[in-house]
């Protein structure tokens, strides 16, 4: 099992969480805090990439979906990145991409939540 870990890179006019490690039941709990956390503190962009994650189960997929909805309830700009094929897989497969705002690198992500 790899440790789960969410490095936060604030940027003048964005920000970007960068999540490490397995998305599992043991780190459930601390990634819901960070992205909440993320999402309520500021109503700059939040771009959140899931290039690091190594696996990531059902209910994390849940709590990105939460996400995704307090960033809207909040008006907060949400945006998400990922290039790894397998996770990229299982978000099609739940019919996730499309709500999410899923894009291939980080810096089309950003570039997607500055866009008026």
């Amino acid at each position: 099992m790899d440790d789960y870990q969410a490095i936060v890179v604030r940027n003048p006019d964005h920000r970007v969480v960068a999540l490490y490690g397995d998305l599992d039941a043991a780190s459930m709990p601390a990634l819901e805090a960070e992205l909440f956390c993320q999402l309520t503190e500021s109503d700059l962009p939040l771009v959140v990439s899931l290039d690091g994650v190594a696996f990531c189960d059902t209910g994390c997929l849940r709590s990105l979906m939460q996400a995704v909805r307090h960033a809207d309830a909040v008006g907060c700009r949400l945006a998400f990145c990922c290039h790894l094929e397998d996770l990229l897989r299982v978000l099609r497969d739940g019919r996730m991409t499309r709500q999410m705002g899923l894009w291939p690198t980080i810096e089309e992500a950003v570039e997607a939540v500055l866009r008026p």
